[in-house]
């Protein structure tokens, strides 16, 4: 296994043009999941992991044990990143854990408070080695804003050149898109993206990947975006495969292994789809 700094693997490919997916994974199972998937087709790939997934799993360090454990006898290139941390104390934490890269999310705050955390936390992060990740614009929730995306809060060029200021290494923009299932097909704003990328120079990071038609995540790809977050789908893929394993009655001897091992092979299913959209498969050196 190679686990590198985030950045190291969205430069390659930014300089590629492909983009690397970050899975969100919650479990040992998922980690295992996209791990070894990641393996089988000599894909780079990120672990994004929550704050909320991160307790869920006891702590940062145990996050990052269990995926350096997994990724050991594993040939695979990945970064271990904290996703959407909502304060310098959350970033630092999982800083402190071993996590190579970490998302200060300040996109609700004004923008020079944004600013001024993001500065904080890229001084303690890069010290470390650690990469930055910072979002402009509010990439909220589908069910918050049904079929009608653009009433979002999308990326402000100007404000995307002030957030790049702080020395973040890529940067999370609201260009139509959003967390969990669409309701009708997004239409990210190219547009948007052309103006911003006029203005600032590090790549740009496409969240709420479930759903969004390839021709429109190939196009962002081809206009700067190196990694691209996907979650909804592959937590969808093991919850459906636990729910038809226990319906199908297979679990009677209470065989936790049996339900975790379906969700491993349902998601893997997704893994190999995003990775093929993302055009990253054989990227690894």
């Amino acid at each position: 296994m190679t686990l590198h700094p985030m950045k190291t693997l969205m430069a390659d490919a930014h300089a590629g043009g492909y983009a690397v997916p970050a899975f969100n994974c919650a479990n040992l199972e998922m980690i295992q999941c996209v791990l070894r998937t990641a393996a089988e087709l000599r894909a780079p790939v990120i672990l994004g992991i929550h704050p909320v997934e991160i307790a869920y799993m006891g702590s940062a360090s145990i996050a990052v044990a269990i995926a350096r454990g997994v990724a050991e006898d594993l040939k695979v290139d990945f970064a271990i990143h904290q996703d959407h941390g909502d304060s310098v104390e959350t970033c630092i934490r999982s800083i402190r854990g071993g996590f190579t890269s970490v998302m200060y999310d300040g996109s609700h705050l004004p923008i020079a408070q944004n600013a001024a955390n993001a500065r904080e936390v890229v001084k303690i992060a890069h010290a470390c080695g650690v990469t930055v990740e910072g979002e402009v614009g509010t990439i909220g929730m589908t069910d918050e804003f049904g079929t009608k995306l653009e009433n979002a809060h999308l990326c402000d060029p100007e404000m995307a050149v002030e957030l790049a200021d702080t020395g973040i290494d890529c940067l999370a923009v609201a260009i139509g898109n959003a967390h969990g299932f669409y309701t009708e097909t997004p239409e990210l704003r190219f547009d948007l993206v052309e103006e911003i990328n006029k203005r600032v120079k590090i790549p740009l990071v496409l969240h709420g990947g479930t759903g969004i038609p390839r021709d429109q995540v190939q196009q962002a790809i081809r206009m700067g975006v190196a990694k691209m977050n996907v979650g909804t789908a592959l937590r969808y893929a093991f919850v459906k495969a636990a729910a038809d394993t226990i319906a199908a009655e297979v679990v009677k001897d209470l065989a936790l292994m049996t339900i975790g091992t379906a969700g491993i092979t349902a998601g893997a299913d997704v893994v190999r789809d995003y990775m093929d959209i993302c055009m990253c498969a054989g990227r690894s050196k």
